[in-house]
């Protein structure tokens, strides 16, 4: 009888506990995890209720962030001990969880959006994908040559490409141009528009200072002005040199992926033309605008990824008024009608692996094309 009992008390225990302690629990743990994603709601009411709920109840449980925090050190902690014997018999190998890649002192790199096909140079285009998108980037130059605009292709290097030195001995880097090497140079050989490839100039540059995050996908604020530098040059504006002060950064996206905190890493501070007073404003991570005190009356109109919100300190200091919309903003139902107007400049700009997004079926010149029946 006192074994029944016994059972008895310890299955209503085992039921009751958990929540009994569920506020003590929460209290206790104040692990904080960056997700990249909103956090499941409390679901309205529907047929999906319960599927919805059982979302929300687990990303409510205690301790959620300790374990997956002690899981993620656990597996990284056994990874590095097996990566390690691998090197040692001179095998090819690399870690690769959550599309973040485990570089060499602490550096991670992006796996996915096919980076590695760019890095490993496998992903070449093809002569006729080649003339396709000069064709597309003249149809585009010339309507806005006639409008007494200036048209430029701005692309930001993959991080890959900047520090290969860190990138696993397991991933061999090809010889040789790789994918933008190929389309920058048959550009410059078959058509008057420039596509804008920073890379030459933030290798010199990373002699001096770094200028990519070790655990992000973004260059830092170094990294930014050096690639906005090469683009007001490409526009013939004359620009400042600038002293980069060190600051600490403490932050990542690929530490996110992987449910780790960030290593101390480096950012920078500087003034780029301290005598040009720069307001930058923002509605949400899609659309920024800057207002400066440059007299010169011109205005910037730039359609990119996330990599170009970093140079609007150096940017928008050579426009009276910018404004920076990514690209999936502009579209058969936003057309940025009173932006294109008013601009005297219009950037196109993407990251290296997001190309496609530019020149591909689709991309933004397929609908600046088709948006003005050109």
């Amino acid at each position: 009888m006192k074994k029944k009992i016994a059972a008895i008390v310890m299955f209503i225990f085992v039921l009751v506990f958990p929540m009994v302690a569920w506020p003590l629990l929460d209290y206790v743990d104040n692990t904080e995890l960056e997700e990249n994603r909103e956090p499941a709601k409390y679901p309205n009411f529907s047929n999906s209720f319960f599927t919805d709920f059982d979302k929300y109840f687990l990303e409510q449980i205690p301790i959620r962030n300790s374990m997956i925090r002690f899981y993620k050190m656990m597996e990284d902690y056994f990874g590095r001990g097996y990566e390690k014997i691998l090197n040692l018999l001179n095998l090819n190998y690399y870690r690769e969880i959550n599309n973040v890649i485990f570089g060499e002192e602490d550096w991670l790199f992006y796996f996915g959006d096919n980076s590695l096909g760019y890095y490993r140079g496998t992903n070449l285009p093809s002569e006729g994908e080649l003339k396709s998108y000069v064709n597309k980037a003249e149809k585009v130059d010339k309507y806005f040559r006639s409008q007494g605009k200036e048209f430029k292709i701005f692309i930001a290097p993959n991080k890959e490409q900047m520090y290969s030195e860190y990138m696993p001995k397991g991933i061999k880097e090809a010889e040789g141009d790789k994918r933008i090497d190929k389309i920058v140079n048959y550009f410059k050989e078959n058509s008057t528009v420039e596509v804008v490839y920073a890379k030459d100039a933030l290798l010199s540059q990373k002699k001096e200072s770094q200028v990519y995050y070790k655990q992000d996908t973004h260059w830092n604020k170094a990294g930014a002005h050096i690639g906005a530098i090469e683009l007001l040059n490409s526009l013939g504006i004359a620009s400042q040199k600038v002293a980069f002060e060190e600051i600490k950064h403490n932050a990542g996206d690929l530490a996110n992926m992987i449910a780790r905190p960030a290593v101390e890493d480096v950012d920078y501070n500087y003034n780029y033309k301290p005598e040009i007073q720069l307001q930058i404003s923002s509605s949400d991570a899609y659309h920024h605008e800057s207002e400066s005190t440059n007299p010169n009356s011109k205005n910037l109109l730039m359609l990119g990824d996330s990599f170009r919100i970093s140079m609007i300190e150096t940017l928008g200091k050579e426009f009276s008024n910018s404004k920076y919309y990514h690209r999936m903003v502009y579209n058969a139902n936003n057309r940025l009608e009173n932006e294109f107007n008013e601009a005297d400049v219009i950037v196109v700009q993407a990251v290296e692996r997001y190309d496609n997004d530019i020149f591909g079926a689709g991309g933004v010149l397929d609908r600046i094309i088709a948006l003005n029946k050109l």
